[in-house]
């Protein structure tokens, strides 16, 4: 008899296999989705900030030294590191590296938390504060490295905030506290729910970026290998850092430095390096959707029955 988790991942993985070939192979149809995924995302977060305890987010900002260390580490540290590093080793894709690097934690965070493990609490956090930091810290970072004007437009990045972020975070609240019958429904159906909408927005990355697969697979496989390889270098930094703060710390604490680190805003930078520096630039945090879903998958199945044994 296979599992209820079982077949949920088995579901995750199926589904976003196809939605990746369905990008590639017919992008007429994933390019309906592109010009609704802030809203997508909007309602991704909703159904999962809704099993948000909002004490447990004061509590964290009312302590604010572990978000202002890992903010420090996630906007500035992170980013500069992997820029020299990247600039010595293949200089043409320094600029997508710092842009991949330095952007906030990703609103797709609290599910990957909810599924996998971690305190939401801790990532919430962190995609409220990088999220405010980034359109300051980044442009900077971009126009002192390579002397290039870029700017993230602030009414853009409050608009984003305010669609995506806040209005997810009063609402859940809202119905929370008022209807909590309502509350519980959602949270029995968000985990499916979600995977539905990660599978459209999904779709709409690849098949703005179809066209690679067909006349430029050397291209896609190389900045699918530079995904990969930033990735595990976010998700090892993330976690050993929270490790070296805390070593009696619970698996679930470990794992949140890892998903703060590792799952970012790679859809954001996809949209602004498309609009400033073309779709080649861009492509980087595009196809670091593929580390980004293999991830989730992974982190599943190795620290699933771990993250339960310390919750118990």
């Amino acid at each position: 008899m296979i599992s209820y988790d079982t077949k949920v991942l088995l579901a995750l993985s199926i589904s976003i296999l196809l939605s990746t070939i369905f990008g590639i192979l017919i992008p007429s149809i994933g390019e309906l989705f592109s010009p609704y995924i802030l809203v997508i995302l909007g309602i991704l977060l909703f159904l999962n900030l809704i099993q948000l305890e909002f004490q447990d987010l004061v509590s964290t900002f009312k302590k604010p030294k572990l978000l202002f260390i890992l903010s420090i580490m996630k906007v500035v540290v992170i980013p500069v590191t992997m820029y020299l590093v990247t600039s010595q080793v293949s200089p043409k894709h320094a600029l997508s590296v710092l842009l991949l690097s330095g952007i906030s934690t990703g609103l797709g965070a609290p599910f990957v938390t909810n599924y996998v493990g971690g305190k939401l609490s801790i990532i919430v956090g962190m995609v409220i504060v990088t999220s405010l930091a980034v359109p300051f810290i980044l442009p900077m970072l971009v126009y002192v490295l390579f002397n290039t004007e870029f700017s993230i437009p602030i009414f853009d990045m409050i608009l984003l905030l305010v669609v995506s972020l806040v209005f997810p975070l009063v609402t859940s609240g809202f119905i929370k506290k008022y209807l909590p019958k309502l509350a519980t429904e959602i949270k029995k159906s968000s985990l499916p729910l979600s995977i539905i909408l990660m599978d459209m927005i999904n779709f709409a990355i690849f098949s703005n970026f179809s066209i690679y697969f067909y006349f430029e697979s050397s291209f896609v496989i190389f900045t699918t290998v530079i995904a990969i390889l930033l990735f595990v270098v976010f998700a090892i930094t993330g976690y050993f850092m929270l490790y070296f703060i805390n070593r009696d710390s619970s698996i679930r604490y470990k794992i949140s430095g890892l998903i703060v680190m590792s799952y970012v805003n790679n859809i954001l930078v996809t949209v602004f390096a498309q609009q400033f520096f073309g779709s080649q630039v861009a492509a980087l945090a595009a196809f670091y959707n593929i580390p980004y879903y293999m991830g989730i998958i992974l982190l599943k199945v190795l620290f699933s029955r771990k993250v339960k044994i310390s919750s118990n």
